[in-house]
């Protein structure tokens, strides 16, 4: 028997504000098919741009407005497909779904909140992870976004590369992560297999061995914080806040990138 309207605190994980995506299975499968087609082939579309506009000599390397424009072509195209599937792939539920997303500002300190969670937690991962790989023998290898972060470049170039990274990407990685493939997932498989999935996709996605584990346990905050707020917001505040931190760890300190990789 309870006494009077107490009400007992959610506990964190268990908060849940994200709307069910209502499309058929098959759809899902079209959605990452073309999710990861229009990735390569923009991605390639880029770069062929880039190397004829720039027209480098040949035998020489790539420039690094090539690399830039790879990465921007692949980054836009996770954003076209997403913008196209949900153009052309009906919804199988057309009743108005009652919105539990957060307001702007509230959703963006869920974001800054999780993201305090997470970094203790990446560092802790990417300390084992770093142990056990160089246990087996494998070399540490940087992402090729620090790479070109430290080699640097013209005003331009530099522009486009920091533009990228702090708002480009956690835009167009958010929307096709948490706002495909985890809102899909959510309410079909166990709560931790959801999200496992979702984070490991967005952990392949960066091609790196060493970054794999910190990144996979990043890709899980993400997914709770999107779960928590129901916005999109929360997410790219999360991503860009983590983006601009070690990038500036990365121009301040490049002994940082010992634990960063």
């Amino acid at each position: 028997m309870s006494l009077g309207n107490t009400t007992e605190p959610i506990p964190l994980i268990a908060r849940n504000s994200l709307p069910k995506w209502e499309i058929r299975g098959s759809d899902f499968w079209v959605f990452i098919a073309l999710l990861f087609s229009a990735m390569g082939f923009c991605s390639y579309l880029g770069a062929q741009i880039a190397q004829w506009l720039v027209a480098p000599e040949p035998e020489s390397e790539p420039p690094l407005m090539v690399a830039l424009a790879a990465n921007l072509g692949m980054q836009a195209g996770m954003l076209v497909a997403f913008l196209c599937f949900k153009k052309f792939v009906q919804e199988q539920d057309h009743a108005p779904c009652p919105s539990k997303a957060q307001p702007f500002p509230k959703a963006a300190l869920t974001g800054l909140k999780w993201l305090l969670i997470a970094y203790p937690v990446m560092f802790g991962v990417n300390l084992f992870s770093s142990i056990f790989l160089d246990s087996l023998g494998y070399k540490r290898t940087l992402q090729d976004p620090i790479k070109m972060v430290l080699e640097g470049g013209t005003a331009l170039e530099v522009a486009i590369m920091y533009s990228v990274i702090v708002l480009v990407a956690p835009v167009c990685e958010e929307v096709a992560f948490r706002g495909g493939i985890f809102r899909y997932l959510h309410y079909r498989m166990p709560l931790y297999a959801s999200i496992g999935l979702s984070a490991f996709f967005f952990a392949i996605l960066h091609a790196n061995l060493y970054s794999f584990a910190p990144l996979m346990t990043i890709g899980v905050m993400l997914a709770f914080a999107y779960r928590e707020s129901g916005s999109l917001v929360s997410n790219i505040v999360f991503h860009s806040a983590f983006n601009s931190i070690n990038l500036g760890l990365i121009l301040l300190s490049p002994e940082s990138l010992e634990s960063l990789h």
